[in-house]
């Protein structure tokens, strides 16, 4: 024995034992684990788990979707890719292909995007559809804290809109104020509400607010016997920690989720006693990302998300210099989606959505 460890010495006069060999070896072996077998499963598992997370959209998994799902399957994909470079295993190059055909097909980015060469709304007033018919132009902008900041409005100007839902609105009087350039050379109307509001280029009928922290609703009469009801919402913010290690962050996300839901099913509880057999457009700061468990109650009652219909480019409004978020929605029952865009602002952080609707 003692012959073995002088022969395995160094030049600096260690002395390696046989049970050292072992303990590398052991490592190695791991390290080679880790790197091939263990890669490959782990892509496979995170693909599993996130597939299912986004299809069913539980509220205890909300910790998980609150991410674009582009984010996690970047993340798929790099583990996948990693697998394959070091491995060059059929498995590896299958799962990384199967990680971008999820990426592509699951991101609700890819169909607006798809559609970069449709017809998108443009400053000024709404182009007429092939049928000569001038769309409603609708309008939604959180305008963060626009009581400091009301030229914000100013930003609504340049796109001539029927009806613009305003969230975080400035004073009473500096909407008034804006109104006046929003809607040049006729009266235009706003209804303010408890942080939100409402502007429109006719009367706004009917208006109930007070009964839901920060959504109202009204009615528009846009020409004799053509109405619109509208409701115009702020949902309660969305839980943003991102320690899902921690069991009390996890417990957090889903609260917040509860919350938001009994918010909007309050909301579409009033509408539908409020409803007129009107097209309805609901639209706001949800605070939720598209695909969110949340907008099941629009979908249950018939209503569109116009964006994921009509929408054309970068659909993400938050945060406004980079967004990853799409938080910011118009949803419609009754109402054609025509064309749709969001906006770069310069005083808000959030981008504003400009869609056209066809009337029936």
């Amino acid at each position: 024995m003692l012959f073995a460890a002088e022969l395995n010495s160094g030049a600096c006069g260690r002395v390696y034992w046989p049970s050292d060999y072992l303990v590398f070896s052991c490592m190695a072996r791991f390290f080679r684990f880790l790197l091939t077998t263990g890669l490959i499963w782990s892509s496979l598992g995170l693909h599993l788990v996130i597939c299912a997370c986004y299809l069913r959209r539980w509220d205890k998994a909300a910790a998980i979707t609150v991410f674009p799902f582009w984010i996690w399957a970047l993340a798929g994909l790099f583990i996948a890719g990693l697998a394959w470079i070091t491995t060059r295993k059929k498995l590896a190059a299958l799962l990384t292909g199967l990680w971008l055909v999820t990426l592509v097909g699951g991101s609700d980015e890819t169909r607006p995007l798809l559609r970069f060469a449709k017809e998108k709304p443009l400053p000024g007033k709404p182009a007429p559809d092939a049928a000569g018919i001038v769309p409603l132009r609708v309008i939604t902008l959180n305008c963060r804290q626009g009581a400091w900041n009301p030229q914000v409005l100013d930003e609504l100007v340049a796109w001539n809109p029927d009806v613009v839902f305003l969230q975080e609105t400035p004073f009473p009087a500096d909407l008034q104020k804006a109104v006046v350039r929003v809607f040049p050379g006729i009266p235009g109307y706003f209804e303010p509400g408890e942080n939100c509001a409402i502007l429109a280029r006719t009367k706004i009928l009917n208006v109930l607010r007070g009964y839901q922290p920060y959504s109202m609703l009204g009615v528009v009469e846009l020409r004799p016997g053509k109405r619109v009801e509208l409701a115009c919402v702020h949902l309660q913010g969305a839980e943003t920690t991102m320690r899902l290690w921690s069991r009390d962050a996890w417990r957090s996300h889903y609260y917040n989720r509860q919350s938001r839901r009994t918010e909007l099913s309050l909301l579409m509880g009033v509408q539908q006693l409020f409803s007129g057999d009107y097209p309805v457009i609901v639209g706001g700061d949800f605070n939720a990302p598209a695909g969110d468990g949340l907008f099941d109650l629009l979908k249950l009652k018939g209503f569109t998300d116009a964006f994921a219909v009509a929408g054309c480019g970068w659909p993400c409004t938050y945060p406004n210099a980079a967004p990853v978020l799409r938080i910011d929605h118009i949803w419609t029952r009754g109402l054609t989606p025509l064309r749709a865009i969001t906006v770069h602002t310069q005083r808000s952080d959030h981008r504003m959505i400009v869609c056209d609707f066809l009337l029936p």
